[in-house]
């Protein structure tokens, strides 16, 4: 393997390693081995303890894709890096077990990352109160900083949403631009047209492959974005519950 292909393997994988969630964030203890579970609030009344526990099923769903988009990565990595891969691919045919195990786990990770970016709208929605039901909440609207709603973090709106936006160019060091509006492509091209990872010409779609390692690059570092914001604002509601019980003590 190429030092350039190590260095690219090494800088996946510092990447994906960076973002770490706190397992014992949102868990109430009682003694020593017991901790709250849940709570649920009376109708259109959310209780302290009922919030909390709406932050802690969405953290404790966020730990387990976690998992899941790292396991994804990992293989993929494996299987984009193999020598039948590295050696063998072409644009128009896929023909190896490894090239097709590369674009299967690519996919895997792509699809859960973008479930990480409705995570953060509903975190936000709950934070900020928003009055949209947790069943309507899709992130770009939520982020949209015209949206009157957003009022209340504008800044942060803005950021989001210009960066969910920005155009594409990978003529650039380090982190590409885009990413996120290539991977939402790629995601709607799986889901109503076709797999994007076979080539085809013809009245219903023209499409030449990417290789598999130009998917990870964009998909990973998507998920590196969308992961630093939910820490944030979780840190921030974090902060938010500390603050209120200590002024229920004083």
């Amino acid at each position: 393997m190429s030092e350039q292909e190590n260095k690219e393997m090494f800088y996946f994988q510092t990447k994906i390693s960076s973002v770490v969630y706190n397992q014992q964030r949102f868990k109430i203890m009682f003694g020593e081995d017991k901790f709250l579970f849940g709570s649920v609030s009376a109708k259109d009344n959310d209780s302290p303890f009922g919030k909390l526990m709406q932050y802690k099923t969405i953290h404790d769903t966020l730990m387990d894709l976690d998992w899941k988009i790292k396991l994804s990565f990992d293989n993929a990595i494996k299987f984009s890096y193999s020598d039948t891969v590295r050696n063998n691919f072409s644009l128009i045919r896929t023909d190896t077990k490894e090239e097709k195990l590369a674009y299967y786990y690519i996919e895997n990770a792509l699809f859960r990352t973008s479930s990480l970016w409705d995570m953060l709208a509903q975190l936000y929605r709950l934070f900020y109160d928003i009055d949209i039901p947790k069943e309507k909440v899709y992130y770009k609207q939520i982020f949209n900083p015209t949206n009157k709603h957003s009022d209340s973090f504008k800044t942060n709106a803005t950021e989001i949403y210009r960066y969910i936006e920005q155009d594409d160019d990978t003529d650039c060091e380090g982190e590409w631009k885009g990413n996120h509006s290539f991977a939402n492509d790629l995601r709607n091209k799986m889901t109503h047209r076709n797999s994007p990872n076979v080539a085809v010409m013809s009245d219903f779609d023209m499409n030449l492959k990417h290789h598999p390692i130009f998917q990870l690059k964009r998909v990973i570092e998507d998920y590196t974005v969308v992961s630093k914001y939910i820490t944030e604002i979780l840190d921030q509601i974090e902060n938010d519950i500390i603050n209120s019980l200590e002024d229920e003590e004083n």
